[in-house]
């Protein structure tokens, strides 16, 4: 059942996956720690590429014996853990308690093997020789009393789509980064192919094939995905809300409308877009307010977690809400900023203490009015920096607000900011 998963138990095996995501550093820092390692994030995003790259890791830089290192994926069969340790343990022909050297548990997939949390709680609690590391294509904290019996046991990483840096390195044009300004033409036509390729496989792939890959990535986490973990009994009311949605991202939620029109209560409605959300295919954002409370019970917006969608959701999506989209995913944004008055910013990021406001306007010429919303946020919380994503222009200007404070808008193209 474990030696197919386990290649590199043969001598002079390596997977050689040479190409990093950015996030295989960030999780090689805590091979020393005690904690569980957790690696979450949509379909193809290259999660299992990052364990075996860590396994190669193991075996070359912290001399790790290969013996000592097991992987398994819950993708096919779901048997216990103790079951797999049990196994490992008959081959290795000694108990892992027996052992002086620490032992690297790999757990692939775990998000299918019901009450893992609980089995894996177990080994962590009774075996301090054992340092795991599980990835899941979907949230492993859906429930809460999951996150409280794990908490402080655990470390998690969330593994998204390509940045627009990686998308380049993984093109073999990761050296423009170094010389922006030379190669800005060739970086803009890159951008350009990048908007819908945000996953290795396809980076060099037609849009008919884009389509297509999409098409197969959504339709197995709603068909198959999604229903082994959650109750779900109409598969195709979660494409027709992620088809909703790409018509209009950053679409407001108003529950009550959109129940009447689908056709179902506002409380199925609520748990198909959390379903959707916690399945890494939608983000939702909350309207900023100092009170996260107030926020809360304010009105959210949705957007896809990836513009690679779009092709086999809507192909016809507007530039300029793609871009938005694009923002939102690549800044992590939590937060957007509307009022009864409707007056809107896009995002507002809130890092170490900072409020930071940021406008999209992809287009070639940006007037006085469209900075209007950001120097009403300004004003409103005090703000002195905003930020607007443009299309071509590139500058700061110093705005006076009226009540004598001074903002100051930085102006950044959109390619150029996602290379920052």
């Amino acid at each position: 059942m474990i030696e197919k998963y386990n290649f590199h138990w043969r001598e002079g095996f390596f997977y050689n996956f040479p190409k990093k995501r950015f996030l295989f550093n960030d999780i090689v820092e805590e091979i020393e720690s005690k904690q569980i390692v957790s690696l979450i994030g949509l379909r193809r995003t290259g999660k299992t590429t990052i364990l075996k790259q860590v396994i190669d890791h193991l075996i070359k830089s912290k001399k790790v014996k290969r013996e000592y290192i097991l992987f398994y994926s819950f993708d096919e069969e779901q048997p216990k853990i103790g079951e797999i340790v049990t196994e490992y343990e008959t081959k290795l022909g000694k108990e892992i308690l027996n052992i002086k050297d620490k032992i690297y548990i790999f757990l692939d997939e775990i998000q299918k093997l019901k009450n893992w949390q609980n089995q894996v709680k177990y080994y962590y609690d009774n075996y301090q020789n054992i340092k795991f590391f599980v990835s899941g294509s979907s949230s492993l904290f859906i429930k809460k009393h999951t996150r409280e019996s794990l908490a402080g046991r655990i470390y998690e990483f969330v593994l998204n789509p390509l940045s627009f840096e990686e998308f380049l390195i993984f093109k073999n044009k990761g050296q423009m980064l170094k010389k922006k300004n030379l190669f800005e033409d060739t970086l803009k036509k890159e951008f350009l192919s990048y908007q819908k390729r945000q996953f290795i496989e396809i980076i060099d792939e037609s849009e008919e094939r884009v389509a297509k890959y999409i098409k197969t990535m959504i339709e197995k986490i709603v068909y198959q995905d999604i229903p082994k973990i959650f109750p779900i009994e109409n598969e195709e009311l979660l494409m027709r809300i992620l088809k909703i949605i790409a018509s209009n991202p950053g679409m407001l939620s108003d529950y009550g409308s959109l129940s009447k029109e689908l056709g179902i209560s506002r409380v199925t409605l609520s748990n198909y877009f959390f379903y959707l959300n916690e399945s890494f295919l939608i983000k939702k954002l909350y309207n900023f307010s100092r009170n996260m409370l107030t926020s809360e019970k304010k009105m959210k917006k949705f957007y896809l977690t990836t513009t690679s969608f779009f092709p086999f959701l809507n192909n016809e999506i507007d530039e300029s809400k793609l871009i938005e989209n694009l923002i939102v995913t690549f800044v992590d944004a939590k937060f957007f900023w509307r009022t009864p008055q409707k007056y809107e910013v896009d995002v507002i990021l809130k890092e170490k203490g900072k409020i930071i406001p940021i406008e999209v306007k992809y287009k070639e010429y940006i007037s006085k009015k469209d900075t209007k919303n950001l120097l009403r946020f300004c004003e409103k919380f005090n703000v002195e920096e905003a930020v607007m994503i443009t299309q071509s222009k590139s500058n700061e200007e110093i705005f006076k607000l009226k009540s004598g404070a001074k903002v100051r808008i930085k102006f950044i193209p959109v390619w150029k900011f996602l290379l920052q």
